[in-house]
C-alpha cells in the first residue's frame, strides 16, 4: 500500500492527459474525498499509509474521471464560495470565476438597513449557488431563483435545504423573468445564463458531453437569452437597482450595444475576471427624478 505523498505523484501523472494543468489540484480533491483531509493536512500527512479500502476508491474515483466525466460529477458535489454543494449532470459545474459574478451582485446590493429586507433574483440556478452564496452572505436579504429545468430545481432544493436557508430563498420554474410580473420589486437581478452560440466548436469536450446543453447553448450568435435580460429586466428592478449577468468571450461590444439602446439603463460598467477577460456587466436601472 502506498503513502499519501506517492498517490498524490502518481495521481498527478495519472490525470494530466485528461486534466492537462488542473491535475495537480484534481488529484488533491480526490485525495482529500478519500482521506477526510484538508489541503494542509494532506500535505502534512503526506507519509500516511491509504487503507486498502482507501485505495480503491482512488483507483474507482480515477477510473471514472479518465472517461472524461468532469470530476465535480465523480465525486457528486463541488465546493462553492465556501459552501458544499450537491453538483451532478443535472446540472451546470458551479465555475470559480462565477464567485466573481456573486462578489459584483452582493456589492450591487443596498446595505443593510434595520427592519428592511433587499430582494435578489437568481435567473438560471442550476444547484442554486449563487442564491445560497448571497443569501449566506447577507442574512438580511431574500431570494427568488428561477430555472427552466425541473432537474435543476430539485438539486438547488436539495442544495437549499442543506444549508437551512429555506426560509429565505424560493424556488420558481420558468425560463428568464417569465415567472415575474413587469413590475419593480427587485434590488438586483443576478444571472448567469446560457451564452454560448450553438455551433461554437472551442467548447471543451468534457463540458459539451457531460454538462446540460440547456444551461449551457444560448442559439447562433450566443446573445438571444441575454438580450432579453436586458430588455426586460427594468420591468422588474426598482429604481436604481441593477443587472449583474455574465456573457461570453468577445461578446463586450454587443453587450453595450443592447444596453445602450435602452433608455432605462445607465451606462454599462464592464467587470473583467481574474484573467483580465470582460466577464460581468453591471448596469443600473435609471433612478426617477
Amino acid at each position: 500500500m502506498a503513502t499519501i505523498g506517492q498517490w498524490r505523484a502518481n495521481l498527478r501523472q495519472l490525470l494530466h492527459f485528461i486534466a492537462g494543468p488542473f491535475a495537480p489540484g484534481e488529484a488533491d480533491q480526490i485525495l482529500r474525498e478519500v482521506t477526510g483531509a484538508n489541503a494542509t493536512q494532506l500535505t502534512l500527512r503526506h507519509q500516511d499509509t491509504l487503507t486498502r479500502d482507501q485505495e480503491s476508491t482512488v483507483v474507482r474515483l480515477l477510473t471514472e474521471r479518465q472517461t472524461g466525466r468532469p470530476l465535480a460529477y465523480v465525486l457528486g458535489h463541488v465546493e462553492f464560495y465556501g459552501l458544499d454543494l450537491l453538483c451532478d449532470e443535472r446540472v451546470l459545474i458551479p465555475r470559480p470565476e462565477t464567485e466573481e459574478l456573486v462578489d459584483a451582485a452582493l456589492a450591487a446590493l443596498p446595505p443593510p438597513v434595520p427592519g428592511e429586507q433587499p430582494l435578489a433574483i437568481d435567473l438560471g440556478t442550476g444547484s442554486g449557488n449563487i442564491a445560497l452564496a448571497m443569501a449566506h452572505q447577507r442574512p438580511d436579504i431574500r431570494v427568488i431563483a428561477t430555472d427552466l429545468s425541473a432537474d435543476a430545481l430539485v438539486v438547488a432544493a436539495i442544495n437549499i435545504s442543506r444549508h437551512n436557508l429555506s426560509d429565505r430563498i424560493r424556488l420558481l420554474q420558468g425560463a428568464s423573468l417569465d415567472p415575474f410580473s413587469r413590475r419593480p420589486l427587485a434590488n438586483v437581478i443576478v444571472a448567469n445564463l446560457p451564452y454560448i452560440a450553438d455551433d461554437d466548436l472551442e467548447v471543451e469536450p468534457s463540458v459539451h458531453d457531460f454538462e446540460p446543453h440547456l444551461a449551457l447553448y444560448a442559439g447562433e450568435l450566443g446573445t438571444e437569452i441575454l438580450t432579453d435580460i436586458i430588455r426586460d429586466a427594468p420591468a422588474v428592478l426598482k429604481p436604481g437597482g441593477a443587472l449583474v449577468c455574465e456573457f461570453g468571450l468577445g461578446q463586450t461590444g454587443a453587450i453595450r450595444g443592447m444596453v445602450r439602446n435602452i433608455d432605462s439603463w445607465g451606462e454599462p460598467i464592464i467587470h473583467q475576471d481574474t484573467a483580465g477577460i470582460d466577464r460581468i456587466l453591471e448596469v443600473h436601472k435609471k433612478a426617477i427624478s
